[in-house]
């Protein structure tokens, strides 16, 4: 009798991260079913003999219901904003209804009190009704990845320059790669998977100042961190960089947290996997042209 393939449901399928899981799981004995939010969205991987897309609206549970039928395992995220409860429980809810037996999310650091992170907030929510709900969860948890740093290829390009609340605070920085190769081990394991908080690390905490020297290194202009005050930062994020007020919010909480809270010095990847995780030196090499200088004129026009 031949073995039936499991089918693994992407949700979150156009970002890097869920990119980067359907690319992986083309290459397992498995079938992956890539949820698109508008049915003209491009699909992030070419149909393939074990890839197909369905189209969704988050706010629809029927339509939710429809694209998780038939799944064995779900990856869940969505693209982070205030919906972001609403959208990830209604997932759950369908998940559930349809008898889907796992779920592996991506999440985000457990809250210390020291410092208030909105987004964790909003994902401990989401956490705790997942665990309440479905039979088989995993919830990953890395705190900075590094590809969030191609937020900051304007003024890096334009200026030379790096603003941030972080002081001499150091950030761990993952590969959304890295983050990737975890999730799909957790949806393809042939265990029972009842993980509430997977931290994941990579292989070394840094600070913007170092940052700013690897990136002068990959780029062959001296890159300068300056460090701002949190108020002055969220404004910059606002009146400059046009962000909506909650994602600069963020983005400041997360220095503050950084500067309250120190981040793991060491992977976590290599237990969980066995391999070892990229190096932010090679994601800064590969992305070099990102953040080479290029002219203020052609930017703007």
């Amino acid at each position: 009798m031949n073995k039936i393939k499991p089918t693994i449901v992407v949700f979150g399928c156009t970002g890097t991260v869920g990119t980067e899981v359907i690319r992986q799981l083309q290459k397992e004995d498995c079938n992956v079913r890539g949820v698109l939010r508008t049915p003209d969205r491009p699909h992030p991987i070419s149909y393939s003999s074990n890839i197909t897309y369905v189209n969704a609206d988050l706010k629809s549970p029927e339509q939710v219901y429809n694209a998780c039928m038939g799944a064995d395992a779900l990856f869940l995220l969505t693209a982070t904003s205030p919906y972001q409860v609403e959208y990830e429980i209604n997932v759950i809810a369908a998940a559930k209804k349809c008898g889907v037996k796992r779920v592996v999310k991506l999440s985000a650091p457990i809250l210390h009190s020291e410092a208030h992170v909105q987004v964790s907030e909003w994902h401990h929510q989401i956490d705790e009704y997942l665990i309440n709900t479905i039979d088989e969860y995993c919830c990953l948890r890395p705190h900075s990845f590094m590809q969030n740093w191609e937020r900051n290829t304007f003024t890096i390009q334009a200026f030379g320059k790096i603003y941030g609340a972080l002081g001499t605070a150091k950030r761990n920085y993952i590969d959304c790669r890295d983050v990737a190769a975890v999730a799909v081990h957790y949806l393809l394991s042939p265990n029972a998977v009842r993980e509430s908080s997977v931290v994941l690390a990579g292989p070394q905490a840094l600070t913007n100042q170092e940052i700013a020297s690897k990136l002068s290194l990959v780029t062959g202009r001296a890159i300068e961190y300056v460090d701002i005050s949190p108020e002055e930062f969220y404004n910059k994020l606002t009146k400059r960089a046009k962000l909506p007020n909650w994602l600069a919010n963020h983005i400041v909480e997360l220095d503050n947290l950084a500067n309250h809270v120190p981040e793991p010095i060491y992977d976590t990847v290599t237990n969980l996997i066995g391999q070892k995780p990229r190096i932010i030196d090679e994601y800064f090499q590969e992305s070099r042209h990102l953040f080479k200088r290029k002219s203020l004129l052609k930017m703007i026009f």
